[in-house]
């Protein structure tokens, strides 16, 4: 299995199912499917510039998805209730319902649970979906990340607890807590136009200061004792910078809530390697050079070394190009060096076909992956 570009797929058989944006609608296309030309150009149409595929090249490399089929369409469902019951709480001046937010409870231990039986590095978060199911299957993404590398976190060091000491105490219910505040993370957005939220260009000063409302939007629409303060903490500061120049509160360092530094991450990272209608994905290596970047001045260094321990920059099944110009596929991520996976070198410099073989980067020190820059 391999990702490939939508526009140079034809022809190929779809590996996965590409989702529709409504929860429990049947896919746009079902996994075996030969994809056409015409199935190619509405994929694109509906903003889907990447899908995953069966072919000869890309035989035995195993591309594991985060989580299962069935939590993530509880996920969907619960959220999409969720985010529709958004605006009659905003117009009616109340919180979000009771039964809700117990439904999110129980999605988030679905998730929690998998993630604590999952590998260490994260292979595969792509959910390819509709261009008009980010807000949800971002959320989603973001409380899979998020948990993943809080579970690791905790596992070494503890959380830290009410008393703002480290603690193994506890460790799933701090993991469920983070996980309610990882799905509704974005909640607050739901109350800025969408023409403002998906705006192709640069946004005025008072539309920005509308986009920074939303954390403060999120915590209003959650205002129940139901609800966890940590949960409530990662809703509220998940746009902090560890330096302080984030917001709504201009917190630095330790000062930010240990959850909310988690979703620092995961939201950041997720969101620069998801297609939007302005932009399109950025690769996974993009991503995560774009979070090592951060550390220190966006991102809690300890934070990012989780992240980078856990995080593949070139999972399998993704196209890389070596320094010497031959373009190969990522077939393996060794444990422990993820930065140097196992490739499967396929053409030369100068794009002509080879015959397919492998080589362990780990074996081959004088080979590197082409870098690729934050954005």
């Amino acid at each position: 299995m391999r990702l490939a570009a939508t526009r140079r797929a034809v022809g190929a058989k779809l590996a996965r199912d590409v989702r529709s944006a409504r929860p429990g609608a049947l896919p746009l296309l079902r996994a075996g499917t030969t994809l056409t030309e015409e199935y190619c150009r509405a994929l694109l149409e509906a903003g889907i510039r990447a899908v995953y595929v069966d072919d000869e090249l890309s035989r035995g490399i195993e591309v594991t998805p985060t989580l299962s089929e069935s939590t993530r369409t509880a996920a969907e469902t619960a959220l999409e209730r969720a985010f529709r019951e958004v605006p009659a709480a905003l117009q009616g001046g109340d919180p979000l319902p009771e039964a809700t937010l117990g439904e999110l409870t129980e999605v988030a231990k679905l998730i929690a649970a998998e993630v604590a039986a999952a590998d260490d590095a994260v292979v595969a978060l792509a959910d390819l979906a509709a261009a008009d199911a980010y807000t949800l299957q971002h959320s989603i993404d973001v409380a899979v990340l998020g948990l993943i590398l809080a579970s690791r976190l905790f596992r070494d060091h503890g959380w830290l607890d009410g008393r703002a000491r480290h603690s193994t105490i506890g460790v799933d219910d701090a993991l469920v807590r983070l996980g309610v505040g990882l799905l509704l993370h974005d909640v607050g957005k739901l109350a800025v136009p969408q023409e403002i939220l998906d705006k192709p260009t640069a946004l005025d000063e008072h539309e920005w200061e509308l986009v920074r409302l939303h954390p403060a939007l999120g915590v209003e629409l959650i205002a129940t004792e139901q609800i966890s303060y940590h949960s409530k903490a990662v809703i509220r500061s998940h746009h902090e910078r560890w330096d302080g120049r984030g917001y709504p509160d201009g917190l630095s360092g330790e000062r930010i809530p240990q959850f909310a530094r988690i979703a620092s991450v995961a939201d950041v990272y997720d969101a620069v390697t998801s297609d939007r209608p302005y932009r399109a994905a950025a690769s996974p290596a993009a991503g995560h050079a774009t979070i090592t970047a951060g550390t220190g001045t966006m991102f809690d260094p300890e934070v990012v070394r989780v992240f980078r321990r856990v995080v593949a920059p070139y999972p399998p099944g993704t196209e890389v190009t070596l320094q010497d110009g031959r373009r190969a596929l990522v077939a393996g991520v060794p444990p422990g060096r993820l930065d140097r996976p196992v490739v499967r070198v396929f053409a030369d410099r100068n794009g002509r076909p080879l015959e397919p073989f492998e080589l362990a980067l780990l074996d081959h020190p004088e080979l590197r992956i082409v870098p690729v820059a934050p954005v």
